[in-house]
C-alpha cells in the first residue's frame, strides 16, 4: 500500500468513526468471494444475492437497463446472473453499493452524492476499458476508478466543512484541487481515499491506485499501471465534461502505459462516450432507478421496509428524539375479497398520503405501515388521532362503513421510554398495536 507521512489525528479520529467501508462488505463480499472461486456455482450466488432484497431488485434493473443492450430481459435473479456473467455482476455489486454509501454517509461537505456516483461510475468504466486495451489489471483499474473520490467524504470529516468548501471553490477538482489540498491540510483526498479504503481493501494495488491518481505528494508520480488507467480516466471524465486535464500528468501517465494521446480517443470510443449531456442524463437516470429500487415501495412511493428502518436508525443515532407509529389497515383483507386487488392497492396508496403528510412513512409489508414523527409522545398521539381521522375522511364512504368498516390500528412507541434502537421501538409499538386491534382504534 502506499505509504505517506502519518496524518494529525483528526484523520485517524474521522477513520475510527467511519470504520470499513460497506461497498466492500456484507453482500458485496460474499459475491466477489464466490464469483472468484472456481469452485462456487451459480445456485451458490443466487442464493446469496436473493438474500439481500435491496441488490436483487437493483441487478434486475442493471441486467435489464439499456446499457446491457440484450434482446433478452431477466425475469429471476437466475437469469441475471446467467446473462450478465461473473465479471460484471462483481462490477454491478461495487457499483450498486457504491452509490447506497454515497447517499447514506454521514459526513461530507455541500457535495452531491449522486454526482459523486456519477462521476465514480464512469472512472471505473473508462479505468477498466484502459486496462483492456493496455493488458493492465481489470478488476484493480475497476475497483479503484469507482472509489478514487471516496476521500472527498473523508477530508470535511477530518478537517471540517468550511475548509473544503473554501478549497474547491478555488479549485474545483483535478490535481490543482489535491495540490491545494496538500499545501493548506497536509494530505490531498486521494491519499484520503487511500486510507479509507484501506480499511477494508487488503490489495496494496487497489489503494496505490487511489493514493496516486492525483500524482501523489509530487503531483507527477505514477507507480503503476493501474494508477495510470485510473489517471487516464479521470482526464478523460473531466474533458467529456468539458474540465481541462492536467496535461503533465497524464503524459506520464500514458508514457507508464507506452501509450500516445490516441489512447483517449480509443477508449472513449470503447466505453461508448457520448456528448456530455447525454452522458450525464444516462447515467443519473440509472442512479435514480438504482435509488427508486433500494429505497421506495413501488405501489406506494413510500420507503420500503428496509429504507426506512435505516432511516429512523439514523434519526436515533443522531439523537433525535420522536415517537414511531406502526399503522395496521384493518379490514383490508375483506376489501380485497369484495373489490379487488385493484380496490385494495387504491386504498393503500391512500393510506401512504395520508402517512406522508405527517412524517417519516415506510410501507413495512402487506398492509403494515411505519410512521417517524419527531418531538415525542404528545405529537405522536396527536398524529395518531390526525391519521384516524383523516384516513375515514378520505377512504369511499362505503368502504369505512357497514358490517366490516375498514380502519386504522395504531401502536405507538416513545423516545426514549421504549428504548434508544429501532428494532426496540418496532416492537414496544407492536404490543400496543396488538393491544389495542381486538377493540381497535378504528378510523371514523
Amino acid at each position: 500500500m502506499a505509504r505517506y507521512d502519518k496524518p494529525d489525528t483528526r484523520v485517524h479520529d474521522a477513520l475510527r468513526r467511519i470504520g470499513p467501508l460497506p461497498v466492500l462488505s456484507g453482500t458485496v463480499s460474499r459475491i466477489r468471494t464466490l464469483a472468484n472461486d472456481p469452485d462456487g456455482t451459480t445456485t451458490d450466488l443466487v442464493q446469496v444475492i436473493e438474500s439481500d432484497e435491496a441488490f436483487s431488485a437493483n441487478l434486475l434493473r442493471y441486467a435489464n437497463s439499456a446499457a446491457n443492450a440484450r434482446p433478452i430481459r431477466a425475469r429471476t435473479i437466475r437469469q441475471a446472473v446467467t446473462l450478465l456473467g461473473r465479471r460484471a455482476l462483481v462490477r454491478i455489486a461495487l457499483e450498486a453499493e457504491t452509490y447506497r454509501f454515497l447517499e447514506r454517509f454521514p459526513g461530507g461537505a455541500h457535495l452531491s452524492r449522486g454526482q459523486l456516483h456519477v462521476h465514480a461510475v464512469t472512472v471505473a468504466g473508462y479505468a477498466s476499458t484502459t486496462a483492456d486495451l493496455r493488458g493492465a489489471h481489470t478488476d484493480t483499474a475497476h475497483l479503484a476508478g469507482l472509489l478514487h473520490d471516496v476521500g472527498k467524504l473523508l477530508m470535511p470529516a477530518a478537517f471540517g466543512v468550511q475548509p473544503l468548501e473554501d478549497i474547491a471553490a478555488e479549485a474545483p477538482f483535478g490535481s490543482p484541487r489535491a495540490q491545494l489540498e496538500r499545501k493548506l491540510l497536509g494530505l490531498d483526498h486521494a491519499q484520503a481515499g487511500a486510507l479509507l479504503v484501506g480499511l477494508s481493501e487488503p490489495a496494496d494495488d487497489v489503494t496505490r491506485a487511489i493514493a496516486y491518481h492525483h500524482g501523489g505528494p509530487t503531483g507527477l508520480a505514477v507507480p503503476s499501471d493501474e494508477t495510470a488507467c485510473v489517471v487516464v480516466a479521470d482526464v478523460l471524465a473531466h474533458m467529456v465534461t468539458g474540465g481541462d486535464p492536467d496535461r503533465e500528468l497524464l503524459a506520464i501517465a500514458l508514457d507508464r502505459l507506452g501509450a500516445t494521446p490516441d489512447l483517449l480517443d480509443e477508449v472513449a470510443e470503447k466505453a461508448g462516450v457520448i456528448a456530455p449531456a447525454g452522458a450525464a442524463g444516462d447515467l443519473a437516470s440509472a442512479v435514480g432507478r438504482l435509488e427508486a429500487a433500494a429505497h421506495t415501495d413501488d405501489l406506494t412511493g413510500l420507503h420500503n421496509r428496509r429504507s426506512w428502518i435505516d432511516t429512523v436508525r439514523r434519526e436515533l443515532e443522531a439523537g433525535t428524539g420522536g415517537a414511531l407509529l406502526l399503522c395496521d389497515v384493518d379490514g383490508f383483507k375483506t376489501v380485497n375479497d369484495a373489490h379487488g386487488h385493484r380496490a385494495g392497492d387504491l386504498v393503500l396508496t391512500e393510506v401512504a398520503r395520508v402517512l406522508a403528510r405527517h412524517g417519516v412513512a415506510g410501507r413495512l409489508g402487506g398492509d403494515e405501515f411505519g410512521l417517524w414523527v419527531r418531538e415525542g409522545e404528545s405529537a405522536g398521539r396527536q398524529t395518531a388521532e390526525a391519521i384516524m381521522q383523516e384516513v375515514s375522511n378520505t377512504l369511499p364512504v362505503e368502504l369505512v362503513t357497514g358490517a366490516s368498516p375498514l380502519g386504522i390500528t395504531v401502536g405507538l412507541a416513545q423516545t426514549p421510554g421504549d428504548g434508544a434502537e429501532v428494532m426496540d421501538l418496532l416492537e414496544a409499538a407492536d404490543r400496543e398495536l396488538y393491544a389495542a386491534r381486538p377493540g381497535g382504534r378504528r378510523a371514523g
